[in-house]
């Protein structure tokens, strides 16, 4: 294999990742993969590695949470550089490794050391003709934006109880239900028509996990050039709480407050702002979650080369 740039962000899984930083070292000897370590301190040192590494290293290897990926393949698409990515995910939810087998740190080094390649498609957030983000996962509004602005606070008071995330991902939840922001009515159009109504939650989805290894939508393919939908309907938090955590993903069809959608762009129009999530980062201007009106999503195929 060539010669890889670990960009290690020892910041990832709410600061737990510095706390793997031996053992992933460990791992990348023990498994033969030869690389340079270059370590961030923070999300634009990130973006600077990636452009200072990208010419001299055919293989990337991005070491950190899905933010962690995030941040690296749009500097990627950024400088339209076609390295081979490889992903080590030390995060909290890591839905993107988990999604192409390699969520544990010996199936990531083993795989980095084979170097097999494939090639992925990519959901992009446009705002008219402008790409605001690449993300190899997922975008969603509603519910989920608000659940992860409560557990973030709750980290900042209490990082011991940020470890227990299902638990602070329910009372998110159950607060966010109680807020005025909920539900959100919108009008999502779609390559086979158009739905309305009020929603909870809006998922538009490039594979099949989210909110940390739930298997959402088992039939999404990240090279499909398809984007999966997930959108719940207006229902009460004990309902909602029995969708998430009960109801097999595979019978989500069948259940009136689901509806579930597949095509290549979705194109989402609402009369109030809402927020908008992107593989867990709340797309954000000066500090504040940034509001929209309008936004697209769209499946761009084959945009990245990774390794698994």
């Amino acid at each position: 294999m060539d010669k890889a740039a670990v960009l290690f962000n020892p910041s990832a899984g709410k600061g737990r990742a510095a706390q793997n930083r031996r053992a992933l070292q460990r791992c990348l000897q023990e498994a033969g993969v030869a690389h340079d370590w270059f370590e961030s301190r923070h999300e634009d040192d990130l973006r600077d590695l990636v452009s200072v590494t990208a010419e001299d290293y055919p293989v990337l290897v991005a070491a950190g949470g899905d933010t962690t990926l995030l941040i690296v393949i749009n500097e990627m698409m950024r400088l339209g550089a076609d390295n081979a990515l490889g992903m080590i995910g030390l995060g909290s939810c890591n839905d993107v490794v988990r999604e192409f087998g390699v969520h544990s740190l010996k199936k990531a080094c083993q795989a980095i050391r084979r170097g097999r390649t494939r090639r992925i498609d990519l959901g992009a957030v446009r705002e008219g003709r402008k790409v605001l983000r690449y993300y190899p996962g997922q975008a969603s509004i509603g519910l989920s934006v608000l659940i992860n602005q409560y557990v973030t606070q709750v980290v900042q008071r209490s990082p011991r109880l940020g470890r227990y995330q299902t638990l602070s991902g329910l009372r998110g939840g159950w607060r966010a239900c109680r807020s005025a922001e909920m539900p959100i009515r919108l009008e999502v159009e779609h390559e086979a028509g158009r739905v309305s109504g009020e929603f909870m939650l809006a998922v538009f989805d490039n594979i099949r996990y989210y909110a940390a290894g739930r298997k959402a939508l088992p039939q999404a393919r990240p090279d499909d050039g398809l984007l999966d939908a997930l959108l719940i309907r207006e229902c009460s938090f004990p309902r909602l709480a029995y969708l998430a955590l009960l109801t097999p993903p595979a019978l989500y069809a069948e259940k009136k407050e689901a509806l579930i959608l597949q095509s290549p762009r979705f194109a989402v129009h609402s009369a109030k702002d809402f927020t908008i999530q992107i593989d867990g980062d709340v797309l954000s201007r000066d500090g504040r979650p940034r509001p929209f009106r309008s936004l697209e999503f769209e499946s761009v195929p084959r945009a990245l080369k990774i390794i698994s």
